[in-house]
């Protein structure tokens, strides 16, 4: 009688395995699609966070905060593209203004 190690069963079991995961994944490969940057285009906001590639919280506050211009719709806001181009623009040309060292300040005043 011939004694069969169990690990060699399982490593046979393994390389079955990963050979139908790598077969799936080769199958599901999406292709990428770029869209064309339409500058009349609305962006939700967590297209508009990928744009900045910050938090969609963050880009709230910017919202609510930093007067990043965008519609309110329904309870989530939308904005245009080119506006939002044009507000990173702007809020680039800005002397340098860090919003955590006056927010350090003003709680180190108090």
């Amino acid at each position: 009688m011939a004694i069969i190690n169990p690990f060699d069963l399982i490593i046979s079991k393994i390389d079955v395995l990963q050979a139908s995961v790598n077969g799936l994944r080769e199958n599901n490969k999406k292709p990428i699609v770029v869209q064309p940057e339409d500058p009349d285009r609305l962006l939700n906001l967590v297209e508009a966070a990928n744009v900045l590639r910050k938090p969609v919280g963050t880009v709230r506050y910017y919202i609510h905060h930093k007067s990043l211009p965008a519609i309110k719709v329904g309870k989530g806001y939308v904005v245009k593209h080119s506006a939002l181009m044009a507000w990173v623009n702007e809020f680039q040309m800005r002397p340098n203004e860090n919003p955590a060292g006056r927010m350090r300040y003003r709680f180190a005043k108090r």
